[in-house]
């Protein structure tokens, strides 16, 4: 017992002996792993405040590009606008020239007959008529005429043949009147167009040289644009489904007149064959009508969580007006035509993505629905598609963060605009 009290005695006077300078080692080590780590949490508080503030700025020059491309958008628009414009105008002043080439060559004819017709007269007869007075008191052909009318000198079965002389002067003197104008449109028209195209080379160089500040530190940027080229060609699409979906109803409208008849001749074949009283049939005319071309309002293109309306808009995406509505739902959701009309134009473009644009003409009048940042296309351009037929997913592709359908309806012809509704209308005052 004596023995192990003393060995217990003396493990405890060792463990007593070496404890506080153990101790006192421990601590400082502890002090300085802290003050290590204390320091490795403030360098990397300044690294992530760094990071937070560089950050802050990528997204400020980001939005800054956002904005400076909605206006840009906005100038190629209004370019390509006013080159479709040129175009019409220089097309009209092909056709009034063409119209003028005629009534000249009319007018032309009409006068050899009349020169016969009055030498005629003189010849008959006219030997009381002053001709001198009426030929060299006249300023051109046409006041010869107007005087000698007026005088009463023509007889009345000639009079025809002057009216209608009379009448195509008149139509020649517009139509010369109406080039007049269509050619000074077609300066203003130029003149503004080079202006446009000035301001446009001025922002596309401002943008470019902030994307290669953009590129110089590394940061990711994605073009959101449309392309002049990519909307004229959307603009002479859109002329090309105007036409085509016209003329398709005008065949349907042929098709029904002429199932009308059929039916209204089986009716009359079967009425005679049986001695029956007449049968009361619509009319073709009555039948065509009472088929729609493709008239109507809109339907909702597809299900889903109205996540955006169309209105004015905060600008933080790079528009200040959102110009139609944002409907969610799971990417692959069926995406269907809003109206019968004729694709202008379907797969990949700018900030739309994948999407689909069609012409309509109801009642005379054109419109035009938008279906964008489509998962998949279904329908391709110049395809005639009916109304609820689909023509696509829902996805999210193009200048979108979550899978939606962004949906706009033009009065008129497709024209954007990232600042204003411009052509557009409220899908939810159609459906």
């Amino acid at each position: 017992m004596k023995k192990l009290a003393a060995t217990v005695t003396l493990g405890a006077l060792l463990i007593s002996g070496t404890t506080p300078g153990y101790a006192a080692s421990l601590t400082d080590k502890q002090k300085k792993v802290q003050q290590q780590q204390q320091q490795n949490n403030s360098e990397q508080s300044k690294a992530n405040a760094s990071i937070k503030k560089r950050e802050q700025a990528i997204s400020k020059e980001q939005q800054e590009i956002n904005k400076l491309d909605a206006e840009l958008q906005d100038v190629i628009n209004d370019v390509a606008q006013k080159k479709a414009e040129i175009r019409a105008t220089q097309q009209k002043i092909a056709a009034l020239q063409k119209q003028i080439k005629q009534y000249e060559a009319k007018m032309k004819a009409q006068e050899e007959l009349m020169k016969e017709r009055m030498a005629t007269m003189q010849k008959n007869g006219g030997g009381s008529i002053d001709w001198a007075e009426f030929i060299f008191g006249s300023k051109d052909f046409g006041d010869l005429l107007t005087r000698m009318i007026t005088a009463g000198t023509i007889q009345e079965n000639d009079k025809q043949i002057f009216e209608e002389y009379q009448a195509t002067k008149e139509k020649l003197a517009a139509a010369q009147a109406e080039l007049k104008a269509e050619r000074d449109a077609l300066v203003k028209q130029k003149e503004e167009l080079e202006q446009r195209q000035k301001t446009l080379n001025k922002k596309m160089k401002e943008r470019a040289a902030k994307i290669k500040k953009l590129n110089a530190e590394k940061v990711k940027f994605e073009s959101k644009l449309m392309s002049l080229q990519e909307m004229e060609s959307t603009l002479k699409a859109q002329e090309k489904a105007i036409k085509a979906e016209m003329e398709a109803q005008r065949r349907a409208a042929e098709e029904a007149k002429r199932a009308a008849a059929a039916a209204a001749a089986a009716k009359k074949k079967q009425a005679t064959n049986t001695g029956a009283s007449a049968i009361s049939t619509p009319t073709a005319s009555a039948a065509a009508s009472s088929v729609p071309a493709s008239g109507g309002m809109f339907q909702r293109p597809a299900n889903g969580r109205l996540s955006q309306g169309w209105g004015a808009a905060s600008g933080a995406n790079g528009y200040s007006f959102h110009n139609g509505l944002d409907i969610a739902a799971p990417v692959g959701t069926p995406i269907n035509a809003a109206q019968t009309g004729t694709v202008t134009t379907a797969g990949w473009g700018g900030a739309y993505g994948n999407h689909v644009i069609i012409t309509h003409v109801l009642n005379g009048q054109v419109w035009t629905t938008v279906y964008a940042h489509m998962s998949s296309v279904s329908v391709s351009a110049g395809q005639r598609v009916t109304q609820g037929q689909h023509i696509g997913g829902m996805g999210s592709t193009g200048n979108s963060t979550g899978s939606h359908l962004h949906f706009e309806i033009h009065r008129g012809g497709y024209s954007y605009s990232s600042s204003s509704a411009g052509s557009t209308v409220n899908p939810a005052s159609f459906f």
